[in-house]
């Protein structure tokens, strides 16, 4: 958490000095992520391989060949790259078929994005609580316990979903005040609003969090 607290203080500080002082563009929105990544990256390696640590990496077993290790890995994350593949796949269609639109298409589109990552938060927070609570119960061998907590996590992330979507919906009125937009765009803004969050409340939980904990108990089928 640490971590990322700080690599989200070098991201906005260095949007700030990219775009408003040395007035770089998209250069200066993009140099600040990268280097935020990174030190992210680099920052948790090193703390990796503290041997004070309880759980510590070693240099000696990162090259070890163990093929059933390799199997159970591979297992989980060539089906779960081959879906996030897909998913980015789409949004690029996607994308290519809202350029096709006119002005005021284009900007609801620009405008209702903005929107959606914020009601999406909901679902997108409990996907670690599932792999957490759901790997814990298999680590211990309790199966039983890992369906049950797989269906509480479901009633609770439908009805947070649901919750919050319904709070980021009425908000949008309010949301919509920051842009300056004609009517027919805040018309249209509103209504993509709408769709998403219905298929967001109801739809995503079953996507995005179910996934999560599936894929913690080495169910990927």
């Amino acid at each position: 958490m640490y971590i990322s607290v700080v690599s989200n203080i070098i991201n906005v500080i260095g949007n700030l000095i990219g775009v408003f002082v040395l007035k770089a563009g998209v250069a200066g929105v993009a140099w600040p992520s990268f280097i935020a990544r990174v030190f992210s990256a680099a920052a948790i390696t090193v703390l990796c391989f503290g041997p004070k640590r309880e759980v510590a990496y070693e240099k000696a077993w990162i090259f070890r060949w163990d093929r059933s290790m390799l199997r159970s890995i591979l297992g989980v994350a060539v089906p779960n790259g081959a879906e996030n593949g897909i998913f980015q796949l789409v949004k690029v269609a996607l994308s290519s078929i809202v350029a096709l639109f006119g002005t005021y298409q284009i900007a609801a589109n620009g405008v209702a994005q903005s929107i959606w990552s914020l009601a999406a938060l909901a679902g997108v927070a409990m996907g670690p609580v599932y792999i957490t609570v759901i790997g814990r119960c298999m680590g211990a061998g309790d199966t039983d316990a890992a369906a049950a907590y797989i269906k509480k996590l479901n009633r609770l992330t439908v009805a947070i979903s649901v919750v919050w979507n319904g709070l980021i919906l009425a908000a949008t009125p309010l949301f919509m005040l920051v842009y300056a937009l004609e009517p027919e765009t805040k018309a249209l803004v509103f209504q993509l609003v709408v769709i998403h969050n219905l298929f967001n409340a109801f739809a995503y939980p079953f996507s995005g969090g179910l996934s999560c904990g599936l894929r913690a108990a080495g169910d990927v089928k």
